[in-house]
Formats: C-alpha cells, structure tokens, sequence
C-alpha cells in the first residue's frame, strides 16, 4: 500500500475522491507546505501532490528543496491547479517527475495519474536491510515487509512479501536488543513503527486502524493487537 501526501492550500478535496484514495493508498492531508513538511519528518511518502496554480513560492520551494535534497530526482510530484502559471507549465514540461493535472479534480483521471506515479515511486523504493543468520544473509526491501515478531526471548520473525511469487514468508533471526533498537539499527523508523510490545509494523501496509479495539488490519487482511501507548504512531 503506497502512501500520497496531499497538501491542500486552502483548496477542498471532494470527499468521495478521499474514499477512493484511501481504499488502495495511505493517505495524508497537510493543510500547508509547513505541515506537509512535518509530516515527510515522520513518514515515508511515495507520490506528492500539492494543490496550486505556481511552484515559486517560499514554503513550496522548501518543501521541494527538501525532497532534491534527500530524495531521488525522479520522485513524482503533482500539481492540481485551477489556473497554473506559465512559470508552473513550463517546469512541468521540462521535468521528468512533475505532473499537472486540472483542479476540481475528475475523479478517474486523478487515479489514473496516481496508480502510473506509484510505479514509478515503487521503483524507487529500493530501501533493503540484511540480517544474518548463521552467517548466511537474508536481505529485505523495507516496502515488503508487512510486519516483524517478538517470538521469544531475544528472537523476532520478519513476515515480508516474495517479490517475484508476492506470496507472504517468515524467517526467523536471533536478535537479543529491544525492538525499538531494531528500528534505530537499520534506520527504518519512518517505515516501521512500534505497534505492541512484541509488535512492528510497516505503516504503509496498514489498511484500517480500530481504535475502539485497539487493533491494526493490514492490507492483506492479518490483525495485529496494538494499545493506547502505540496507537498514535498510526493514527
């Protein structure tokens, strides 16, 4: 599940548009490039989209000198604009990665834009960890794995996504440090959050969050047990 971040400017977003999002993307709504900032400090986002006619302007070049500077040059980001600029068009047609598309939104073409942007997003998403065991390497994409394990004392077992099959798979690994070391170590703190005591989990892969029961369902339909003390790493 590929994660969008959608900074509003004052525009609305037709909430039937929202619902489709959310059924296939995780989704986050800033309200400003200022927010929008904060919220690409605590999570990993694949496509942008931000909701104006130009992009010289102080905030929005921020947030764009923010993602030159520690994203790859083909990360996707659209524009939705009621009346672009010149300015806007042009650097759209020069760019690779930039995309416009005409405010109010229609809702097909919008998912049209976003499922073709996600590919590529996908693509760059190339983060991996590698843990051995018994000297043999096991190396991962962060973005499939759905979620990670305290079996036991000082074990975890990784549940991750095969690649090639997109079958889900288990290893399990000695690991005798708490879990939120095992997020520092590899630093995929963005990525994987703390769930429970004994849990991890990719936040992109998370589908529903229940509050009332205190439980994360997951794109692939597994529930995980979290709690007051966690919860709000995925709200």
């Amino acid at each position: 599940m590929g994660s969008i971040l959608i900074i509003t400017n004052n525009y609305e977003i037709d909430p039937e548009l929202l619902e489709l999002l959310e059924k296939e993307y995780r989704i986050h709504i800033a309200s400003d490039t200022w927010d929008g900032l904060n919220i690409i400090d605590e999570h990993h986002i694949d496509t942008f989209a931000i909701m104006s006619n130009d992009y010289i302007e102080k905030s929005i070049m921020d947030l764009l000198i923010e993602l030159a500077a520690s994203r790859s040059i083909a990360t996707p980001v659209i524009f939705i604009s009621e009346n672009p600029r010149e300015t806007l068009q042009s650097k759209v047609n020069k760019s690779g990665s930039w995309y416009l598309i005409e405010y109010p939104l229609n809702h097909g073409d919008f998912m049209t834009m976003i499922r073709n942007t996600m590919i590529i997003a996908n693509a760059l998403n190339d983060r991996s960890i590698t843990i051995r065991k018994k000297r043999i390497p096991y190396t991962y994409k962060v973005r499939n794995i759905s979620r990670i394990k305290r079996t036991k004392d000082r074990y975890i077992k990784i549940y991750s996504r095969n690649p090639i099959t997109l079958i889900e798979e288990e290893e399990e690994f000695f690991y005798e440090f708490p879990l939120p070391e095992f997020l520092k170590e590899y630093g995929i703190e963005k990525e994987i959050k703390q769930a429970q005591q004994s849990w991890l989990v990719n936040a992109s892969e998370i589908k529903e969050v229940r509050k009332a029961d205190m439980e994360l369902v997951l794109a692939n339909g597994i529930v995980i047990p979290t709690s007051k003390k966690y919860i709000n790493n995925f709200l």
